[in-house]
């Protein structure tokens, strides 16, 4: 058999509103190509032999439509509208291209599977082998190639911009080569009573992991040797694949180089360019609208490394495995009907995360940052170049300072200056609520703690995470037959009921914890969890008084599944990481969804606030439960026989037949934007209004027609 497939996925649904031009809308696409062989050989009525081999290329891609050779185009808008003016256009407008989050990839994969099937008496015995060989390449589009900032349209008319950046060896190329093997025998010990061991051994090159042997037992048993009871068992271990697109992710970071004219110095001072130098080093450097190469002479002089946050393979880094259990009941009914009852166990380790290698370490004798930065004062001297490491502003004091004001208290946010013994001292407010720069200067105090003082961020990939499940599924089933005494109306039925617990410490397996590396702390119900799942489903064919037609509805009914409270992004204790959770010291339970319009328990806002600068809310991850799900779907489909060999299948597919309006927090991130002391009445209200409502739904009612011709 041979067979080739194709795939051509363009979702560029953008909204064309805004500052942003069409040509700078991006947009998503997935190319597939596969072709694929498959052979079977019969050696003998007990040897039969299945070889398949496949060739595949994959090339998804986030980016703009535009010239891909064409460079960002940034121009400020300064409208002379009022703010409140409705045709106001304040603002940057986005022209050219655009690359912010735009990446590239394309897979090659070459694959060869070979199965021997062997009945032996008593013994069906399997061995078999699947050899893969994978190239992937990943680009990182960001800034590739360049942007070009203009202060004003007047700039871009003279093609006068006053910022060029750009970044270069934003490609990762990486080669794996997987290689599995496994044995299986399925002996019938007795009539009623089919063991079967097996053992598989896996290894890729990409992940100096060896030791991946994966042995597994299933068991099935009719105790009462009717034909219509069965125990089952199975236990086993298995193992993930290795996850290219991560670590190109991180082997990308070591190379890049950056060229930025904004962080340029003037070699005779250190001291950074002003606007004017900018402007005249841009001016005799570059010709808008050409970006530059890595082997430009002032990419070779002026680019640098990512000091800031760069990336690293933990040298540990294992491929995750999973311990499965199984334990299931199966019983055959009258009238066509099946129960059965299956308790599912499994605990996966070695889950890839990653934590920030180089974060402050606390010193001993202290119990959070916040306590350290109260301690002391820090010293805020200008360096060689004039440039204070902590508060680099006019009034900058010699010395930082630390302190906490009440919070609700009006001064707050402001950052004083006192005068001690003839030493000016910078005052910061660790009660502060969205001053960023009092958490710069907390963070700079901080940075003599790190490992490494010269870096900042370092995330390293290490296989820390864990996760368990605990499943019980209890299912009633009946089989497709005539219902009744009419033989032209048939019906299967499937009602199914899951209990079930998932537990996790990350999200994806680049999750950070909250405190570094802290991953147990992390441990909750997974954002997947929803403890109670119930699908009904069935086909029914009508009889021809209906028209022969063929429905398939399929009912699903969930519990709400948790969503996670965050502080927006802000990094509050200090781990350079904006994954901070709020303080609260209330009851878990009123942390629930609201539908737009139920108000807002008092006592849930009470509960909830701000950690201190230096300290990491106790709100556990996961707490909050959100909406419940309903979806009702139905398929209506009609078969005609055109000839012996012929058939015509039309099919017509609602999905949310009722168009029942089912809430959804979407990637279940909601935020706790706690407000400053002087908010408005109306700012108050607005939180208030908004808070933990969901503003997302699941699919509207969709109709999907099409036909499905054989022959």
């Amino acid at each position: 058999t041979l067979l080739y497939q194709l795939g051509r996925s363009r979702n560029l649904r953008q909204f064309g509103g805004g500052a942003r031009l069409a040509e700078a809308l991006q947009g998503r696409t997935r190319h597939t190509d596969a072709l694929a062989f498959t052979g079977t050989y019969v050696f003998s009525p007990r040897v039969v032999n299945q070889l398949r081999a496949q060739g595949s290329r994959l090339t998804p891609a986030v980016r703009a439509q535009g010239d891909r050779r064409s460079p960002v185009v940034l121009i400020t808008i300064d409208d002379p509208l009022g703010a409140s003016d409705s045709f106001d256009r304040s603002g940057t407008l986005v022209a050219g291209t655009s690359t912010a989050g735009a990446t590239d990839r394309r897979e090659m994969r070459w694959q060869l599977q070979d199965t021997l099937s062997v009945l032996r008496g008593a013994h069906a015995l399997k061995f078999g082998a699947d050899l893969q060989r994978i190239r992937s390449t990943f680009v990182d589009l960001t800034d590739a190639t360049g942007v070009y900032s203009f202060d004003s349209a007047g700039d871009f008319l003279a093609s006068a911009p006053g910022r060029f950046r750009q970044r270069f060896n934003t490609e990762s190329a990486q080669r794996n080569f997987y290689a599995g093997f496994f044995v299986q025998d399925e002996w019938r010990v007795r009539p009623n009573l089919t063991l079967t061991l097996g053992a598989r051994y896996e290894q890729e090159t990409i992940v100096r992991d060896r030791d991946n042997w994966s042995p597994r037992v299933a068991v099935a048993y009719d105790p009462f040797a009717s034909g219509k009871t069965v125990l089952r068992f199975g236990a086993g271990i298995f193992y993930n694949r290795a996850l290219l697109r991560t670590i190109d992710d991180f082997k990308l970071g070591t190379a890049r180089i950056f060229f930025d004219t904004d962080a340029l110095r003037a070699t005779a001072t250190n001291r950074l360019l002003t606007d004017a130098q900018r402007r005249a080093f841009i001016a005799a450097n570059l010709r808008f609208p050409e970006s530059l190469t890595a082997d430009s002479p002032v990419v070779r002089q002026f680019g640098a490394a990512q000091t800031d946050f760069a990336r690293r393979l933990d040298p540990d880094l294992r491929l995750p495995e999973s311990y499965q259990f199984n334990f299931g009941f199966e019983r055959e009914l009258a009238g066509a009907f099946v129960c059965e009852a299956n308790y599912t166990y499994n605990r996966t380790a070695h889950l890839w995360r990653e934590f920030n290698a180089n974060a402050p370490v606390l010193p001993g004798g202290f119990r959070d940052f916040s306590d350290y930065l109260l301690a002391r004062d820090f010293a805020n001297f200008r360096d060689a170049a004039g440039t204070r490491p902590l508060y680099n502003v006019a009034a900058a004091g010699e010395l930082v300072r630390f302190s906490l004001a009440p919070p609700g208290a009006a001064s707050m946010e402001a950052i004083t200056r006192v005068v001690e013994f003839g030493v000016p001292v910078s005052i910061f407010n660790l009660n502060s609520v969205n001053s960023t720069t009092a958490l710069n200067a907390a963070r700079g105090a901080l940075n003599a703690l790190r490992p490494d003082p010269s870096r900042g961020e370092l995330e390293q990939l290490a296989s820390i995470g864990n996760s368990f499940y605990h499943g019980l599924t209890l299912e009633l089933r009946r089989r497709f037959a005539p219902l009744g005494q009419v033989n032209d109306l048939r019906l299967s039925l499937r009602a199914a009921y899951t209990l079930s617990r998932l537990i996790d410490d990350g999200v994806v397996n680049t999750s950070d914890a909250l405190r570094p590396g802290d991953f147990r702390g992390e441990r909750a119900r997974s954002l997947l969890d929803r403890r109670h799942r119930f699908v009904l489903s069935g086909v029914l064919d009508l009889p021809r008084t209906f028209g022969r037609l063929r429905l398939a509805p399929i009912l699903r009914l969930a519990s709400g599944a948790p969503f996670n409270l965050s502080l927006g992004g802000a990094d509050r204790n200090l781990d350079d990481v904006g994954n901070d959770r709020p303080a609260f010291d209330g009851d878990l339970r009123l942390l629930r969804s609201r539908r737009p319009g139920e108000p807002l328990t008092p006592a849930l806002l009470e509960s909830l606030s701000l950690p201190l600068i230096g300290q990491s809310g106790n709100l556990p991850r996961n707490a909050g439960t959100g909406p419940r799900l309903f979806t009702f779907d139905l398929s209506v489909t009609r078969e005609w026989r055109i000839g012996e060999h012929t058939r015509l299948r039309p099919v017509v597919e609602f999905d949310n037949v009722l168009n029942k309006t089912v809430f959804s927090f979407g990637a279940e991130f909601i935020n706790f934007n706690a407000l400053r002391a002087d908010a408005s009445p109306a700012q108050r209200q607005a939180f208030a209004d908004s808070f933990l409502v969901p503003t997302r739904t699941l699919r509207p009612r969709q109709v999907r027609v099409g036909v499905r011709f054989d022959f």
